[in-house]
């Protein structure tokens, strides 16, 4: 069953970790979308992280993940 879509700051809530620990675990490879947002007074595209809870906290149970900074 998929997730909930959120931010990184709104990740780093639901695990009680600051974001540059959720920085560290993307280095680690766990798993996020990029959204495209329009900025439109600027005429130009951002893109935003995304991550799905339910594949974030799989990812994070995995016995590799699940031994450091927690």
């Amino acid at each position: 069953m998929p997730g909930v879509q959120v931010s990184k700051a709104d990740l780093a809530h639901i695990f009680g970790v600051d974001q540059p620990t959720i920085d560290g675990w993307l280095e680690k490879g766990l798993p996020h979308m990029q959204k495209r947002i329009q900025d439109r007074e600027r005429q130009s595209f951002t893109r935003e992280l995304i991550f799905d809870t339910a594949d974030a906290i799989n990812w994070r149970l995995t016995a590799n993940n699940l031994a450091e900074d927690w």
